[in-house]
């Protein structure tokens, strides 16, 4: 797992998930490829999207952005089928020598969620430098066992990913299933990040149009609707 290979990153990252839930691959339909502008693009996108019976849907995408100088990667989990985890929203960031590894939770569930093995790893890696981020609304609904991470070491910021996602895994697995009083939340907070905005919106809508990069949020990118791998 490399900075120089985001995709292959994501590879990775989504199966140390499904080796603790396992997931399926569903079909991307016309998400898989997109690019922008159509001619001589300035940013392209690999997406993925999985199925996780039982416990929600994961998404992938894969982002090569001012003509492959910046790549960007996003992994979505998004447990709307109630467990009582939070979702994680993962992303990483290279632009020259320049890093940043982003791991959000956001605890939407109605009594908070444990997060045991979380808060273990937020506590390995909290001495990592934080990476100055832009304010936005969604920064102050994030869990305190959020990571948001840079500097120069990409072998510490590695094993920060990987280590969140072994402990997200975890996590999940050992988490009580089907809690219906989970998902009012999840949704109120994926309502909250269309209409008032999230990391993705602005490259979305400029490739999908604003209607376009709602629907794509909603049934890919973070569904409050389980979707499942034959939808």
């Amino acid at each position: 797992m490399t900075f120089s290979d985001l995709p292959g990153m994501l590879e990775e990252l989504t199966g140390l998930f499904a080796a603790r839930i396992p997931l399926t691959q569903r079909p991307a339909d016309g998400y898989a490829r997109m690019r922008w502008p159509k001619l001589l693009p300035l940013m392209k996108f690999s997406v993925k999207e999985y199925a996780a019976p039982g416990w929600g849907n994961v998404f992938s995408m894969a982002t090569n952005a001012m003509g492959g100088k910046m790549r960007l990667a996003t992994l979505v989990l998004t447990p709307n089928l109630g467990a009582g985890v939070p979702l994680l929203l993962a992303d990483v960031m290279a632009m020259g020598r320049k890093r940043a590894a982003f791991v959000e939770y956001y605890d939407c569930t109605a009594q908070g969620a444990p997060a045991s093995a979380l808060r273990r790893a937020a506590a390995e890696f909290r001495p990592l430098p934080d990476y100055p981020e832009k304010s936005a609304w969604y920064v102050s609904e994030r869990a305190p066992y959020s990571l948001i991470k840079g500097g120069s070491d990409d072998d510490a910021l590695l094993r920060m990913l990987e280590g969140s996602l072994r402990a997200y895994a975890e996590d999940c697995a050992q988490a009580v299933p089907g809690g219906a009083g989970n998902l009012a939340g999840l949704e109120t907070f994926i309502d909250r990040m269309v209409r008032e905005g999230n990391p993705s919106s602005a490259a979305l809508t400029r490739v999908l149009g604003k209607s376009g990069a709602e629907i794509f949020f909603r049934t890919a990118v973070m569904p409050a609707v389980y979707q499942p791998a034959n939808g």
